[in-house]
């Protein structure tokens, strides 16, 4: 059997020129679009005239002005005048809303994902600072790794080295950093949830927001109660005569409650409680105090802050809540048994990725590294990255449509839920490929020599740095592309009015991936971080501009997704460093393990701060719900919560 060599270098360079030529490429055809009218209009409808850069706009008046470039570089000018000023601020609050005015335009929860690109970006700059202490001195060690895992913690010495303490070091300055920005990401958005609040409540962003911070979905109402009569009268016994101002009901009326006694038992849900009610209520301290108190004792009463009538899914409004909770844990179980099935498609990309097991299965492949080195790089590091985007691009759809079936209520509730499966799956990809990676390498080797388990698999765990590399260059380069030229740009059949909306839960599970991947690898192969920081800046760049010019605002969650993302970061972190600490077990000393040992529970303490900021952002205080008052407008709509068709 042929010597299989190394070929992860030239993967590397293939990689890095390959996806350099791709978004070179693109945004020389991207430019090119947006100067035609009529593209341009498709590709960007909020864009504004085309605009110059200043003095370079003399200079290139075909190359930055009317584009992408001018658009950036404008920006990058604006920030660069208005940084001076922020650092002028009186305090840290003034910043932020500095800030936040810069982009009065965009919702909460853009803000939420472009901030969480900047997090991401500054995690990767801090990492890659740190990466130019790690990469010379695994680049020196004596491990002996081939090829390009020579930059790995895998060319160390096994058993323990005076080297590896500048990993302990690393690993605890980068946690630390870690820890920071994401605790002061926290700060930021809390301040930022409570400007949105005021500025819904006091009517600045309309009527219909301000209404909506003064109504309460009311779930599970006893049959007896349940017409706008009944529901209204129980809130004026709490909150005073003319404190309701309008009351909707949603679902059967009484007397078809009481016809279905007679339908067969799997309707006994439906029967039992009632649907649901928008109680609209003068004033927002009134709504602020109900959502945090136990209206009554008896069953039922199941109080929230209503959503926007936009981000309603008025057919499963209508659900018991019983129900959907019922049919939701139905669908988690089933989300997890599927993970099962989703490690085999996976398994089999990494098999394919794999050199030693892709000669054995195609022995010809060993002589076409030879013949073309290009065209082997191309076929076994970059189309399995490909193959395996693709595969995740398919989760979105059939989570969106599960999530739909089990009745979740608002537009925002099935994005969140997409978000967590999605990301779920991911990593599953992710630890289903570190794992393979290393069985299809070693397993041979272990059953031939057990005495060496600890040595072997020392080597080969940190091998599949290279596939994620590429994983993320691929994502950075082509991904995000795809974004700009988003689907509807190559649909005839769409209308030019026709709205764009972001599919908010899938990206955002995207940018996720790349940051647990970044915290992941990021002793073990730091060479991904410039890589990480590269996507973060290109996602953040593109993201504002797709919020700004391109996508119209589906929904209003007032920035739930951060309690979701910070989930990823926290899970990507205890799972970083716990791998550390397995691989310290392997590389380190016994004193080097332990030295490492409080590591995750610096991780679990930046939980707990993280949470406990988390409960108090997800509730308006009562301060906060006075002063709105003072700016409270009285243009509301009795049948804005009406249900569609029945007005």
């Amino acid at each position: 059997m042929a010597v299989l060599e190394d070929n992860s270098v030239h993967a590397i360079q293939f990689t890095v020129l390959f996806n350099g030529a791709l978004l070179l490429i693109f945004l020389v055809i991207f430019e090119v679009l947006l100067r035609k009218p009529g593209t341009r209009h498709q590709l960007a409808p909020k864009l504004p005239a085309p605009e110059s850069v200043g003095v370079l706009w003399t200079r290139c008046p075909q190359l930055l002005v009317g584009g992408f470039i001018a658009w950036a570089a404008n920006g990058l000018r604006l920030r660069g005048r208005s940084a001076p000023r922020a650092r002028e601020a009186a305090s840290a609050l003034e910043t932020e809303l500095a800030e936040a005015e810069a982009e009065p335009e965009l919702g909460l929860d853009a803000q939420v994902l472009i901030r969480f690109c900047q997090l991401g970006l500054n995690f990767s700059l801090v990492g890659t600072a740190l990466s130019l202490i790690l990469l010379p001195m695994y680049a020196t060690g004596p491990g002996g790794a081939p090829g390009f895992n020579i930059l790995c913690l895998s060319n160390l010495q096994v058993n323990g080295s005076t080297r590896f303490w500048c990993v302990v070091l690393a690993a605890y300055i980068l946690t630390s950093a870690s820890s920071y920005l994401v605790l002061a990401e926290w700060h930021t958005f809390a301040r930022m949830r409570r400007r949105h609040f005021a500025a819904a409540a006091s009517g600045r962003s309309g009527p219909v927001a301000a209404q909506a911070c003064r109504t309460l979905l009311v779930q599970e109402v006893p049959l007896r109660q349940f017409s706008e009569e009944e529901i209204s009268a129980f809130f004026e016994k709490i909150y005073g005569p003319g404190s309701v101002y309008s009351c909707a009901c949603v679902g059967e009326s009484e007397t078809q409650m009481t016809q279905s006694i007679e339908l067969p038992s799997v309707h006994l849900i439906q029967m039992n409680i009632s649907a649901s009610a928008f109680v609209t209520l003068k004033s927002a301290e009134h709504c602020a105090v109900a959502q945090q108190v136990i209206l009554s004792h008896d069953p039922g009463w199941k109080v929230s802050g209503a959503p926007e009538p936009r981000d309603l899914v008025w057919r499963n409004v209508k659900k018991p809540l019983r129900l959907t909770e019922m049919h939701h844990k139905a669908g988690l179980a089933l989300s997890i048994l599927g993970i099962l099935f989703w490690s085999v498609p996976v398994t089999l990309i990494q098999a394919w990725a794999n050199i030693g097991t892709l000669s054995r299965w195609i022995p010809a492949v060993v002589k076409l590294n030879e013949v073309s080195p290009t065209f082997y790089s191309f076929l076994t590091s970059y189309l399995p990255v490909l193959a395996l985007m693709g595969l995740q691009a398919l989760l979105p759809q059939f989570f969106q449509a599960m999530a739909m079936a089990e009745g979740h209520r608002t537009k925002s509730a099935i994005q969140r839920v997409v978000l967590n499966r999605c990301f779920s799956y991911q990593m599953a990809s992710l630890y289903v490929t570190v794992l393979s990676g290393s069985l299809w390498d070693s397993l041979q080797q272990i059953l031939d020599h057990p005495q060496e388990v600890l040595d072997i698999l020392a080597h080969s765990l940190p091998k599949a740095n290279v596939y994620f590399l590429s994983f993320v260059m691929a994502r950075a380069c082509t991904g995000i592309p795809f974004l700009l030229l988003h689907w509807q740009f190559f649909c005839a059949k769409c209308a030019p009015q026709e709205q764009i909306h972001s599919a908010y839960g899938y990206e955002a599970a995207n940018l996720a991936l790349v940051f647990v991947i970044g915290l992941t690898y990021s002793f073990i192969a730091p060479a991904i971080l410039p890589v990480c920081a590269l996507y973060f800046a290109f996602a953040t760049l593109s993201y504002r501009w797709l919020f700004k010019h391109v996508y119209d605002e589906e929904f209003d969650s007032g920035g739930q997704f951060w309690y979701d993302l910070f989930n990823c970061v926290f899970v990507g972190l205890l799972l970083s460093t716990l791998s550390l600490l397995g691989l310290a077990a392997l590389y380190g000393s016994s004193l080097q393990v332990f030295a490492l040992s409080p590591l995750p529970f610096l991780v679990m303490y930046l939980a707990f701060r993280g949470w406990r900021n988390g409960w108090k952002s997800r509730w308006t205080s009562l301060e906060d719900a006075i002063n709105a008052e003072e700016g409270g407008v009285s243009t509301f709509k009795t049948d804005l919560y009406a249900e569609p068709g029945l007005e």
